[in-house]
């Protein structure tokens, strides 16, 4: 009986879901109520009460969710030791956190929009903030986090925002370049800097 709830409580949460991206492709999500949404998804509010406690409650659920599945993705980014040559050929590893976000480029249209209401965007850079520490951490498993010199720190906030910026110019862009293409892209400007890279 609980394997079949939970099949109708994860179907729930995707046409929901599924609803909310269809309204918030021209509505603001802070202008979107609960009968809205559940009128577009063919469900009644009781049963998105039956989940979450507001509308608030919904998408910082939904926030989580894509945030815990992409934290997981990129955990071993960073851990590469001894090459520092530009990726010609990318890791798989490095190439799924942006086919992950192509996979879910509903999400991420409107959660890194132009206008970031609901704070995904700094969530985003505090997670690629911490990952930075971490490989930091384990590069020199000498040293505690407190230990980490202040001009890194400033370094790993640097990258993070560069990373979301450009995956911002990316979604915008339509993902014009491909997942290999944007690993490689970063591979360059991690390794060589932006001063020495001259496109054509």
């Amino acid at each position: 009986m609980n394997v079949k709830m939970d099949r109708r409580s994860l179907r729930t949460r995707e046409i929901l879901r599924e609803a909310l991206f269809d309204i918030a492709s021209s509505k603001p999500l802070e202008d979107i109520t609960v009968k809205e949404l559940t009128d577009r998804a063919g469900l009644n509010r009781g049963t998105f009460y039956v989940q979450f406690q507001d509308m608030g409650d919904f998408l910082e659920q939904l926030k989580n969710g894509i945030l815990e599945e992409y934290q997981s993705i990129i955990k071993k980014l960073g851990y590469r030791t001894g090459e520092r040559e530009p990726f010609v050929e990318p890791p798989v590893g490095f190439i799924r956190p942006f086919e992950f976000i192509q996979l879910h480029e509903r999400f991420f249209r409107i959660f890194m929009g132009s206008v970031d209401s609901t704070g995904f965007t700094k969530q985003m850079s505090e997670l690629l903030k911490k990952q930075f520490q971490s490989a930091y951490l384990l590069k020199h498993h000498q040293i505690k986090p407190t230990d980490i010199p202040v001009k890194q720190l400033y370094l790993f906030s640097y990258l993070a925002s560069a990373y979301i910026g450009s995956l911002q110019l990316w979604i915008q862009r339509d993902f014009d370049l491909s997942p290999r293409e944007m690993a490689i892209l970063f591979s360059k400007i991690s390794r060589l800097g932006s001063a020495s890279l001259d496109f054509q």
